[in-house]
């Protein structure tokens, strides 16, 4: 059953734990994020995400998994949540995007990624880290996709967990990942979120106020299994200020259309990674160009999140999950 964004406050209200940082160890994790990477633009990943055997064989045998195994282990088995609970650090940073808005306050934004609702998370540990972030009074919170991870209808037992996350002044922001697009119709997720006040940008845009100025706030399809439309968003408000894209190989494009500022995750920030005689060792390193943290590109910046869930393995090592509150302003 869901509940309208009015009742966000008494979701809260009935999770003990989640009453007060003081209370809970959700959010006693805290870390600051590191200086922008400055990139030259001539970066290449190893790997192809939409060509290549051996990149679409690992792409179908996700979705194989995802959609016909987990569904028939998640009523019993969900390994991740205690970890989820003991591990969970929120990263903070503050930002001055070039070419941001000069009459525009200084915004607070909540950005979260790769939920995947289903298999081995419950919804009362999400719950109370939703409500314990809830409580830093972001002014938008932004969402970048992967919120479920093998069907559409995952989300549906998770609405209420995730309902406080509209309360935001400015609202709550998804757009679509490529887990969105494995099963069922992915446009139940966006009914599903609408029916507790979170918006879904599909190469869509709105202009939003914040104080004496306005910024344009867009989300663009998933860059595998979607159909991103650059032009169709842009018809709108021009570039965004704000970028959702699910997939960070979006930030190239970004920059050449002058958004200043991209959100994104899809990578898990490798969700294990080792230190093997002094080097990294990382997954995502060889599908991405960007796998974690802060970039710049010229005068456009990006923010990669490692995000909250796990696909393939109920694990995360090297790779905590984390919730991001950035702070934005004019330089």
């Amino acid at each position: 059953m869901s509940i309208s964004k009015s009742d966000t406050t008494d979701v809260c209200e009935i999770i003990p734990a989640a009453k007060t940082r003081n209370t809970t160890t959700t959010i006693l994790k805290t870390r600051q994020l590191s200086p922008p990477r400055v990139i030259t633009g001539r970066e290449r990943r190893w790997l192809n995400p939409n060509k290549g055997a051996f990149k679409l064989l690992e792409r179908y045998m996700d979705i194989l998994v995802s959609r016909f195994l987990y569904p028939h282990l998640a009523a019993v088995w969900n390994p991740y949540s205690w970890l989820l609970e003991k591990r969970f650090v929120l990263a903070e940073t503050s930002l001055s995007p070039q070419d941001w808005p000069a009459e525009v306050n200084p915004l607070r934004v909540l950005l979260l990624s790769d939920i995947h609702c289903g298999i081995f998370l419950k919804p009362e540990p999400l719950a109370k880290i939703i409500c314990s972030l809830m409580e830093l009074k972001p002014d938008l919170v932004a969402i970048s996709g992967d919120i479920v991870t093998g069907h559409s209808s995952e989300v549906t037992q998770f609405l209420d967990a995730l309902a406080p996350l509209s309360g935001a002044p400015l609202g709550g922001w998804y757009c679509y990942g490529n887990h969105d697009y494995f099963g069922g119709d992915p446009e139940d997720i966006r009914k599903n979120l609408k029916s507790i006040g979170i918006t879904t940008l599909k190469n869509d845009s709105l202009l939003l106020k914040h104080g004496k100025g306005s910024f344009i706030l867009g989300g663009i399809d998933d860059y595998i299994l979607g159909a991103p439309d650059w032009n169709k968003m842009l018809s709108r408000h021009g570039a965004p200020h704000i970028l959702l894209a699910h997939n960070p190989d979006f930030f190239y494009e970004a920059e050449a259309n002058r958004v200043p500022l991209t959100l994104s995750g899809h990578t898990h920030g490798g969700q294990v990674t080792v230190e093997i005689l002094d080097m990294s060792v990382n997954p995502a390193a060889y599908f991405t160009r960007y796998v974690y943290g802060l970039y710049r590109l010229d005068r456009a910046s990006a923010y990669v999140t490692r995000g909250i869930g796990t696909i393939g393995i109920p694990v995360r090592i090297g790779a905590p999950p984390e919730i991001t509150l950035l702070r934005l302003r004019k330089a």
